[in-house]
């Protein structure tokens, strides 16, 4: 696994699915792995870990249905050592309600004051949102706020004015309730 902060956010993943020429997933190696601002922690969960912070695991079904292509490019001032193991399982066919994998991955260097923050673009057609990392630097000309008190929305199949699901902080979603 890429060894610096540097590293986990300037070495690349990126997978394609069935011959596209947009890629599926598009992330620094350590967000895509779950490691916020390119920390490495320990951390175990159902589907990725990282267990003595220094591997990146993760057990996701990514069917495809002619060809999968992953590229790990290294954007990186410095050589970067790569260790990787891809396990498959062939299959007769693939379900015709079987879903493709995406990831998504943006960075705001600066938010606005007041304005909805939007982690995740409208996506259409049948999915699963498995979760997300978020990672925050905080700005030191807002000592005395906290940002964590943006409710997560969510809009679900086709809502507009009210979302779904509408948290109460973003402290509780990332699970940290008094802070980080």
């Amino acid at each position: 696994i890429p060894r610096s902060e540097e590293q986990r956010r300037l070495v690349k993943i990126d997978m394609f699915w069935d011959r596209k020429d947009k890629p599926a997933v598009s992330a620094p190696i350590g967000d895509f792995f779950g490691l916020g601002l390119g920390l490495s922690v320990p951390f175990e969960n159902e589907l990725f870990s990282n267990p003595e912070a220094r591997s990146f695991n993760f057990t996701i079904p990514m069917p495809y249905r002619t060809g999968a292509k992953i590229v790990i490019t290294n954007e990186s001032s410095t050589h970067a050592l790569v260790w990787y193991d891809i396990n498959y399982t062939t299959m007769d066919a693939i379900p015709s309600d079987a879903m493709y994998f995406h990831a998504y991955w943006n960075r705001v260097q600066k938010t606005t004051l007041g304005e909805d923050y939007e982690v995740l673009p409208n996506v259409n057609g049948n999915g699963r949102f498995i979760g997300m990392n978020v990672g925050v630097i905080g700005d030191s000309a807002y000592r005395n706020t906290w940002f964590g008190e943006g409710e997560v929305k969510m809009y679900l199949d086709g809502d507009k004015k009210n979302p779904t699901l509408a948290g109460t902080g973003t402290e509780d979603y990332i699970g940290t309730g008094w802070g980080q």
